[in-house]
């Protein structure tokens, strides 16, 4: 956990830009948020859940315990601001309960191993969109699939500034599917061995992305 106090630290006096992008669903009872900062850190946090709780003491840094499910960090002193603070103060938008976490609870369940571990029913309920998991990702998939299908078209033009504002402009999306595949190629190439860290640097964008089973696994 090497600094992850100052760390922490830095992204209580981060400025918020608002409002805050209706992407953006950040839920401090799972300790979630779907920010793309929120994966980029190794320590799963993010300026939208750490400026929507109160402020932690010191000795929460030596006692926090990350959790392999949501929510990941928990402590009895992660309690969010009061609906009044929160609106005035940071100008949040929708502020969830605090976290309520037994000392008992804290020594028997803890983990702080940095492997892979199952967050999706975590992330769904931070979407809060109105749409299913199921409705909204088939929705950006239909749009991928259709836009895929232009860019077959384009290859007869040869036009490079068109391959210039695709590589510009979805050089973001590029990343996370490079991403994704390193991480799915790494895992098959193990052949049933330990799955690839889900903290390497490598990987790190592909946090929550599933491998899919190899050809002979699916054929057995």
């Amino acid at each position: 956990r090497k600094g992850f106090k100052s760390e922490w630290r830095k992204l209580e006096k981060k400025e918020i830009t608002l409002p805050i992008n209706d992407a953006y669903r950040p839920n401090t009872t799972k300790w979630t948020c779907t920010c793309p900062a929120f994966v980029h850190y190794r320590f799963l946090i993010c300026k939208h859940l750490i400026q929507r709780i109160q402020r932690v003491p010191a000795i929460f840094f030596l006692e926090a315990r990350r959790f392999r499910e949501a929510p990941f960090w928990r402590h009895r002193s992660l309690k969010a601001l009061d609906e009044t603070e929160t609106e005035e103060g940071r100008a949040g938008n929708g502020v969830e309960d605090s976290v309520d976490i037994d000392e008992a609870e804290l020594d028997g369940g803890g983990s702080d191993d940095e492997d892979e571990f199952d967050v999706g029913n975590a992330l769904e309920a931070a979407q809060g969109t109105g749409l299913t998991f199921e409705e909204a990702i088939k929705e950006d998939i239909d749009l991928l699939d259709e836009f895929l299908q232009g860019l077959y078209y384009q290859v007869q033009f040869r036009d490079q500034r068109m391959l210039n504002i695709l590589e510009r402009e979805g050089a973001g999306l590029f990343r996370l599917a490079r991403a994704c595949l390193h991480k799915e190629k790494k895992f098959k190439s193990k052949r049933g061995g330990k799955a690839p860290s889900t903290w390497e640097k490598s990987t790190i964008n592909a946090l929550f992305y599933r491998t899919r089973p190899a050809d002979s696994d699916v054929n057995t």
